[in-house]
């Protein structure tokens, strides 16, 4: 395998017509500090990112949701290889080696909006607050339905 040099390697999202460069450490996720920010709330704030190890670059996912290579779903390191398409959520990065086209837009790294700095709940932490309140609503209507239907003691 050759070496790729720093700044020859491209993350591009053909959605929406961006390419971003990579350097030794390249993250992606949904919070503000990111290098890619991925506005989806089932994306972690560090969901994954990428770094340049002995001539190439590896992917090292970070977060809870799914994170796949290739539709293969990855939880450790993963060498990147030429067109391996890097899914998260909804986004897609195909890794390459090959600089963007001009309709491409280069982006060193994404600027946080306001809403990007603010922090709310992951869908992971509002899927189990909602859970826990189902839960909590079943015990009250079982008490209640209990207490409606009890047998009035007539001794």
């Amino acid at each position: 395998m050759t070496s790729i040099p720093v700044g020859a390697a491209w993350l591009i999202d053909e959605r929406w017509a961006k390419a971003y460069p990579l350097g030794e450490l390249t993250t992606i996720g949904r919070g503000p500090h990111s290098t890619i920010i991925l506005r989806d709330g089932v994306v972690s704030r560090l969901h994954a990112e990428v770094r340049r190890s002995a001539g190439s670059y590896v992917l090292q996912p970070h977060g809870s949701s799914a994170t796949t290579v290739n539709g293969i779903p990855v939880g450790v390191s993963w060498p990147l290889q030429e067109d391996d398409v890097i899914e998260i959520a909804y986004s897609r990065l195909r890794f390459t080696t090959n600089a963007p086209t001009e309709e491409m837009i280069v982006v060193e790294r994404d600027m946080p909006t306001l809403r990007d700095t603010q922090e709310g709940p992951t869908q992971a932490a509002i899927n189990a607050i909602s859970r826990e309140i189902v839960a909590m609503s079943r015990r009250r209507w079982s008490r209640l339905w209990r207490w409606l239907t009890r047998r009035a003691n007539t001794e």
